[in-house]
């Protein structure tokens, strides 16, 4: 195999290509939090609203299926939060990444 440097327009385009895939992954991340949250305030509203909480309680679903939905919400926030972290680290790597900078 060939050891030659990467040069500046592949460097660039590397780090454009990670940066493009992270922000996409965050939006749809992002978009499937909002997704699932409205799912369940959906849910949430029917049981509540039409007096079914008795029948979940009552088979011992509606305290699972609060922390459940709770556990999965914040996960998912989490994970974009660790991809928006992973962003800038990506970023500070190209600022810090030695073929990006200039010679003067």
């Amino acid at each position: 195999m060939e050891n030659r440097k990467t040069t500046w327009e592949e460097s660039q385009e590397q780090y454009s290509m990670l940066l493009d895939g992270l922000n996409e992954l965050i939006q749809n991340t992002t978009k499937l939090v909002e997704s699932y949250e409205a799912t369940n305030m959906k849910f949430a509203h029917l049981i509540y609203e039409n007096g079914l909480t008795g029948i979940m309680d009552k088979a011992k679903l509606l305290k699972d299926y609060e922390g459940g939905f709770q556990f999965m919400y914040y996960s998912l926030k989490g994970q974009i939060q660790r991809h928006k972290h992973f962003r800038d680290k990506v970023k500070l790597m190209l600022i810090k990444d030695p073929v990006n900078r200039p010679f003067n």
